[in-house]
């Protein structure tokens, strides 16, 4: 997919001058008010993986006002719980919609994957609108999966690519009864910038010296990237699209747990990282955006997104975590090219068109 020329940006206004946490930027539940989606996605399944954590947590929290059947994965299904009775007893709007549904998934497992899909299909009769691939580690050692994938990939990449494809009848099946198009969504990062997809040693088998923990993260988020806009290139035609974004830069999450002092000077000077920064509430924000704006009725996908927009090109000197896409994030041979490869790993989703 062609990036936007004029990326549509209805938020623009209030991330022109950023002052942290909690300034005007928009709340994920501000864009569904904005979006006049309170109570109106009664007819509708999403499924949104990671949430017992993080932006997960707010996404959840967020959509559970539309009045949708939510199905929530996690790791630590007590935990996950937990975050469920919290979402319920303390929605502002949402008094007697069905109380969202844990289910268990293990992303370091392509076996647990496929367990849960099977709970997910029982759990929602095989109704499914909006898929967002939230859930990801970010900065590890390096590792495997227990499938043998570096982590960075395995986890946050290969675990919801077999997602997705275990998941797909009832993405096409449900936009064809519903007759509105169904959405995939993955949580990328501006950290995709940093690395573009090492097909020549994926994880990194042949040079493990060369790690380098953001290499790792980077590469996986290019690949989140690569699975939205191809996604949407295979199958916009038959009712479901694929969108990406970058929820922002967000401190109050343990998503950074595995960084040290070093790695946080990287980020430079941390007084305009902060200003760039944003809480878990508008965190969530451009998901929620992707998930319930008109803007993507069945049009507009295979983009990148930010700031609760369509994003531009990383601008010269932008700031780590901050808007803007590389060139590689629109690169077609690059996305079929690991299509490919993500279709071989994974077992599911050889030969398609």
């Amino acid at each position: 997919m062609p990036a936007p020329t004029t990326p549509y940006q209805p938020y623009a206004d209030v991330h022109k001058q950023t002052n942290g946490p909690g300034d005007a930027r928009p709340t994920a539940l501000q864009v569904v008010e904005d979006c006049g989606m309170l109570g109106k996605l009664t007819d509708k399944t999403i499924l949104i993986t990671g949430c017992s954590a993080g932006i997960g947590i707010d996404t959840a929290r967020a959509l559970y006002e539309t009045g949708a059947k939510l199905l929530l994965t996690a790791r630590d299904v007590p935990k996950l719980e937990k975050v469920i009775d919290d979402i319920v007893s303390h929605a502002q709007h949402n008094k007697t919609g069905p109380k969202p549904e844990a289910i268990e998934i293990h992303l370091d497992s392509l076996a647990s994957v496929r367990k849960g899909a099977e709970i997910i299909k029982a759990k929602s009769g095989g109704k499914l609108n909006i898929l967002i691939a939230n859930a990801g580690i970010m900065a590890v050692p390096l590792g495997k999966t227990i499938d043998g994938f570096e982590s960075h990939m395995g986890t946050n990449h290969f675990a919801h690519f077999l997602l997705f494809q275990l998941l797909k009848p009832s993405l096409l099946q449900s936009a064809q009864d519903s007759g509105t198009a169904s959405r995939v969504i993955t949580v990328s990062s501006a950290g995709h910038r940093s690395s573009t997809i090492r097909f020549d040693d994926m994880f990194w088998d042949e040079d493990p010296g060369a790690y380098h923990k953001f290499l790792g993260y980077g590469q996986s988020k290019t690949a989140n990237v690569y699975m939205a806009n191809s996604i949407h290139r295979h199958y916009a035609d038959k009712g479901v699209i694929g969108l990406s974004l970058h929820p922002g830069a967000i401190m109050t999450t343990d998503l950074g747990r595995h960084m040290t002092k070093e790695d946080f000077a990287l980020f430079g000077d941390m007084s305009k990282f902060a200003k760039i920064s944003k809480s878990a509430e508008q965190g969530a924000a451009t998901t929620v955006w992707a998930a319930v704006s008109p803007h993507f009725e069945g049009q507009n996908g295979g983009r990148y997104l930010d700031d609760v927009g369509e994003s531009g090109p990383m601008a010269a000197g932008a700031l780590v975590g901050g808007a803007g896409y590389a060139p590689h994030a629109y690169d077609e041979e690059a996305e079929e090219r690991l299509w490919g490869v993500s279709c071989r790993a994974v077992g599911e989703g050889e030969g398609e068109d």
